[in-house]
């Protein structure tokens, strides 16, 4: 049995890298952790738990699969139907043909059929996108790519067909035996087959390592399964603009303002520009100035919001008064030499003269003629009496002598002094309306008051209008400054309350950076390991040494970092690298994501990787492809024969299928090395042999036919477990555990490798004894020399057995 089946070794560690997630949900956990031991604030840990929160539908997981036959009609360089059959399990495929054969039809067919695209053609003109139908094919074309996924006891197809002459219009489904067809889109595996892509074209191996850097860290950090952060920076990353906003437009915004308000003639707009003014604006003062609330400070400003307000005489009711003194002027004109006049005057005297007796009651001589008359008690109460009667009989006089008086007194009362603070020749207006105040003649009160009152008015209307027509200019001017203002300030004001808000997100900003980077690199350290030893399989003769392969930066600075030595000196990877050693290198990036366990893909198709390679490296490529296939099925298009010869030669196991194309673009696929063929092929190229010793024969014979046989029972046992629906790792599994050749034949029989009794009991039924004998004949001839009779019997009796077994 060959190496790769009888004794498959498990996954080097490199290969199944410890980094890597195993479940759903366990980045999220680890950040969790993380995130609960640290000294961050409780604040910016709920900010950074918030954002790693996906509201997001749950994607679905593409189950395991292998392929197991590709079907093209119609497409690109196949015209009528033809097929690509495939063996759906671990091992290396090779399709070979020359350029134009139909081959890479094949392996774009697959691509496309599963991904709806095709990375040779992103990017390209409208001609290569409607120039894909093949000419020689009038009807619709399609694509059929059976596959036997985990589960499932028969293949499943993608099949997809096209409904237009761009590429791009097409649909596919998922045909399952026993179910619905379901359109490829709703199985949710789009995420897993950009993520974990199986398939690599020789255009893409100079796009990993020509593009873009940005580009070449995509493809990497794809797989390492960092999805959630990134996501979660990318949610701090814009609520961050978002808090931030308001003040980078209040930053902008200022200069403008600023130069408004330093052209605006008000002084509001120099007060706000003072506020605004320095490192830390005073926005509660330029809000106040905005608003019109604040303290009215601005000495012009003021002066006339008072002078707009100055009242000056009532004339009205100064022409009230002086009417009501003219009318009380000319009631006292009336009863001038009136017996009231007379007997008021009389009272008066009397009056006066009892006031002096009172205050002089000894005195014996007259105050007024000095005559030696005695004015006694007596003559006080006689006099006291008639000055009653005489006061009685001037009532109407004394009335009349008092309202005139408080006539005069109103219109003086309503001379009142302007404000203090109007200037002197505004105040000047009222010199003669103040000059009421001292006037005592009613008569010459009433002649200047209603003029002098009317002159004072006419000043503060003056006045008034002066000063509200300039607070009005004022006001126009200021109106679109304070709107301007208004509006800045929300910005402003914005930007302040999102100042600890954006703190916390920049402390979380801080914390996911470093979280992320060492994830990052303790993900990325053990693909970085295989990606080494990749390296130096495929380097071989090559003075470059690969160094640590590091993802760094993040956003638009993301990059692969490519440690590389020429020779032990340090130096640029793409600078000193021929394209060659650059493919080798991206295949080198490229295939660790095989080994990934979270990788549903048990197949992985590469279209020409050969070119560029010099024959050391095609001999490394061999390697690596026949290492890969110890675990994974890969199917290698290419035209150069090197490869083949190369596997050929190094005896790594591969099935070879041919590819030609003749008229009509019929294309048609033939066996290129058959496994079974070859074995059998290398035994008769031995019994023709000549002059070959004895010996050499009894121990080479029996291994080559029984490499023949273990590969005819391969097929029947590697069916049969598929069609019990059990997992490919658990297929291959059981096949490892299949050391000797009737193990195996147990294993094609039953799917147990313990029933080796049974099954040699039922090939004996069904084939005979001699059919029975052979297989022990070679199972013991596999580690010791036997003897051998006849050669070419022995060689038929193999094909016999073989072909019957694999029909199994």
């Amino acid at each position: 049995m060959p190496e790769s089946v009888d004794s498959a070794p498990e996954p080097p560690p490199a290969q199944q890298p410890a980094g890597q997630p195993a479940a759903p949900g366990t980045l999220a956990l680890l950040i969790a952790e993380r995130l609960a031991a640290s000294d961050l604030d409780e604040d910016a840990k709920a900010v950074l738990l918030t954002a790693f929160q996906d509201d997001g539908p749950v994607r679905g997981r593409m189950p395991g699969a292998y392929l197991q036959s590709v079907t093209v009609s119609g497409f690109r360089g196949i015209g009528r139907t033809a097929r690509l059959p495939l063996t759906p399990g671990p091992g290396l495929t090779l399709v070979t043909g020359r350029n134009g054969s139909g081959k890479s039809s094949f392996a774009e067919a697959t691509e496309i059929a599963l991904t709806g695209d095709n990375a040779r053609w992103r990017g390209r003109s409208d001609i290569w996108r409607r120039s894909w139908r093949n000419l020689h094919h009038g009807q619709e074309p399609q694509i059929a790519v059976e596959l036997r996924i985990d589960g499932d006891p028969e293949s499943a197809t993608v099949l997809r067909t096209w409904h237009g002459d761009d590429v791009a219009d097409s649909a596919a489904e998922l045909d399952r035996p026993g179910h619905d067809p379901v359109p490829l889109p709703d199985l949710g595996w789009q995420e897993d087959l950009a993520t974990y892509r199986p398939f690599l074209s020789y255009s893409e191996l100079g796009q990993v390592i020509g593009g873009k850097p940005s580009e070449m860290y995509d493809a990497v950090a794809s797989i390492l399964g960092l999805e959630q952060l990134a996501a979660a920076d990318k949610r701090l990353r814009d609520l961050a603009r978002e808090y931030d906003a308001p003040a980078k437009e209040a930053k902008a915004e200022l200069p403008a303002l600023l130069v408004l308000l330093d052209n605006t003639d008000d002084p509001r707009a120099q007060a706000a520009r003072s506020a605004l003014d320095g490192r830390r604006p005073d926005l509660a003062r330029a809000a106040e100035l905005a608003a019109g609330t604040g303290a009215a400070d601005e000495s012009l400003l003021f002066d006339l919001r008072r002078r707009s307000t100055l009242a000056g005489p009532d004339t009205e009711v100064v022409a009230t008064a002086v009417a009501r003194l003219r009318e009380t002027i000319a009631a006292a004109e009336d009863l001038r030499g009136t017996s009231a006049e007379d007997a008021l005057q009389r009272a008066e005297i009397l009056a006066r003269a009892l006031a002096h007796h009172h205050a002089h009651p000894d005195l014996g001589t007259c105050p007024v003629c000095g005559g030696a008359a005695r004015l006694d008690e007596d003559w006080a109460l006689d006099a006291a009496e008639q000055e009653r009667l005489l006061r009685a009989e001037a009532a109407q006089a004394l009335t009349a002598r008092r309202e005139l008086h408080a006539a005069g007194q109103a219109v003086r009362d309503l001379a009142v002094p302007p404000p203090g603070w109007l200037p002197p020749e505004i105040a000047a207006a009222w010199d003669d309306w103040l000059g009421c105040r001292t006037v005592s003649d009613p008569a010459a009160l009433a002649s200047v008051a209603e003029n002098a009152a009317r002159t004072a008015a006419d000043a503060a209307r003056v006045t008034r209008q002066e000063a509200a027509g300039r607070l009005a200019d004022q006001d126009d001017a200021w109106r679109d400054a304070a709107r301007a203002l208004a509006a800045w300030l929300d910005k402003a004001h914005a930007a302040e309350r999102a100042i600890p808000s954006l703190a916390r997100v920049k402390a979380a900003q801080k914390w996911i950076k470093a979280a992320h980077d060492e994830i990052r690199a303790d993900r990325m350290r053990p693909i970085a390991e295989d990606a080494q030893r990749i390296w130096s399989n495929l380097r071989q003769q090559s003075n470059v040494a690969l160094g640590p392969v590091r993802l760094s930066g993040s956003a638009t600075q993301r990059k692969v970092a490519l440690d590389v030595t020429v020779d032990d000196i340090d130096a640029p990877a793409l600078g000193v690298m021929s394209q060659g050693e650059l493919h080798a290198l991206a295949l080198s990036l490229f295939l660790p994501r095989t080994f990934l366990p979270e990788n549903p893909f048990r197949f992985l198709v590469i279209d020409d990787p050969v070119q560029s390679m010099d024959p050391a490296k095609v001999d490394g490529l061999a390697r690596v492809l026949a290492l890969l296939a110890e675990h994974r099925q890969v199917v290698v298009f290419t035209h150069d024969t090197r490869l083949p010869q190369a596997l050929k030669y190094l005896r790594l196991p591969a099935t070879v299928l041919t590819v030609d194309r003749r008229e009509h673009s019929a294309v048609r696929v033939r066996s290129g090395d058959d496994p079974v063929k070859q074995a059998l092929y290398d035994a008769k190229a031995l019994a023709k042999t000549r002059d070959l010793p004895g010996d050499v024969v009894a121990r080479v014979l029996p291994g080559l036919c029984r490499t023949a046989l273990e590969a005819a029972f391969l097929e029947p046992a590697r069916r049969r477990l598929l069609g019990t629906g059990l997992p490919h790792d658990e297929i291959e599994r059981r096949i490892a555990k299949a050391h000797k050749l009737t193990e195996l034949a147990s294993l094609a029989l039953y799917g147990e490798t313990d029933r080796v009794g049974e099954a040699m009991t039922d090939l004996t039924r069904a084939y005979g004894q001699e059919a029975t004998d052979h297989i022990r004949w070679c199972n013991r001839g596999s580690h010791e020399a036997v003897p051998v009779d006849d050669v070419e019997e022995i060689i038929r009796r193999t094909a016999d057995l073989a072909k019957a077994v694999r029909s199994l």
